[in-house]
């Protein structure tokens, strides 16, 4: 017989209605509690995501049945909560960013080492399987050693005037763009050293924040990554009924494609065409020869899967709280990448090149 906890979901909005429903589909969960500080407001997604949800926290944290907590929350209290859930005898999975300072981010950091609790951080492209594809041919030696990765993401203003996206002072890079990061630290396996990152005047004007990002990674072993973000090219999504998504978005501007450049060969994931390529390299008497060695693709009802597996991140993190686990990503590992996101914006306001070490 399975061993089955209690789990609590803190905010219980888009991502928390994600975070409840993956509690919901795994087999080592008993109940799950909902957490809004809003008491009318609990009370509503309580009864849309048909858990018991309340406003009140300690009623949370003081409850021994409940094994795991994942926090949904705002940005500005991920810290604070996820040190409070550990400090009270829980496992956390915890929503980037780890704190909008890089002290509070390491503040988490620490209470974890001091209690000892699991602590991990939501990169769940580590779980999706274009991307694991990706990290199995480098690990396989398949394309030599990594020299070169280029990220290119272009995607449509979603976020709409007045929301509190658009109001909000921090930037995308610790939210958003940390994935995209960490995935770059993953693929090549080496530090970071130094990260020079500029952006452009704002198109999106009611934007309190850079609507684009040009971010540069220097990596210990001479590696080097670039992420190029612009958040206004793609046609608005008005989802036309005719055509599925990701058919329509991908030739109407939204990228989102990584090329992964090494010694012996290349990759390129690339989600809006469905599909992951793998190039070899070989010498001729001539000139270097690179030719197309494999490709998949999938289907769209496994998008999911592929592409932004959150659902199956969170029902595995719910086994291995559960089964006694320890963390898959250690929570070392993800400040490494928020570590990368801060530099990158102290990279934007002082333009200048920002050494990794200058932040520890």
């Amino acid at each position: 017989m399975k061993n089955k906890i209690d789990v609590a979901v803190l905010g219980l909005g888009g991502m928390g209605s994600t975070h409840a429903g993956a509690a919901k589909a795994s087999p080592y969960v008993n109940k799950i509690y909902g957490y809004e500080p809003d008491a009318e407001r609990a009370a509503l997604r309580g009864k849309e995501l048909d858990i018991e949800a309340t406003s009140d926290l300690d009623a949370i944290m003081n409850n021994p049945a409940i094994k795991l907590i994942y926090i949904a929350s705002i940005n500005g209290v991920h810290s604070a909560q996820a040190i409070r859930a550990m400090r009270a005898g829980k496992s956390v999975l915890c929503e980037k960013p780890m704190g909008e300072t890089l002290a509070e981010a390491q503040k988490m950091v620490e209470v974890q080492q001091e209690t000892g609790q699991f602590l991990q951080i939501g990169f769940e492209l580590h779980y999706s399987k274009i991307y694991m594809q990706a990290k199995q041919w480098i690990d396989e030696g398949l394309i030599g050693t990594p020299v070169n990765c280029h990220c290119r993401y272009y995607c449509s203003e979603f976020h709409s005037k007045n929301s509190w996206r658009s109001n909000s002072t921090g930037t995308l890079i610790g939210e958003k763009l940390s994935h995209y990061l960490d995935l770059q630290r993953w693929f090549v396996g080496s530090p970071v050293e130094e990260v020079f990152s500029m952006n452009a005047p704002n198109v999106v004007d009611y934007f309190n924040h850079p609507d684009n990002h040009q971010i540069n990674l220097r990596f210990a072993n001479g590696a080097a990554a670039n992420l190029n973000f612009v958040m206004y090219i793609a046609e608005s999504d008005h989802r036309d009924p005719l055509l599925e998504m990701l058919e329509k978005q991908s030739d109407d501007g939204h990228t989102l494609t990584y090329y992964i450049f090494g010694t012996k060969g290349a990759i390129e994931t690339d989600v809006f065409r469905r599909r992951i390529r793998r190039w070899v390299f070989t010498d001729s008497p001539e000139r270097l020869v690179s030719a197309i060695a494999e490709t998949i693709t999938y289907d769209k009802a496994e998008d999911q899967i592929w592409i932004h597996n959150t659902h199956g991140q969170n029902v595995h993190i719910a086994e291995l709280v559960a089964t006694g686990m320890a963390p898959e990503n250690p929570v070392t590992d993800s400040f490494e990448t928020m570590k990368v996101g801060f530099a990158a914006e102290i990279s934007e306001k002082e333009r200048r090149i920002v050494k990794l070490s200058e932040l520890n």
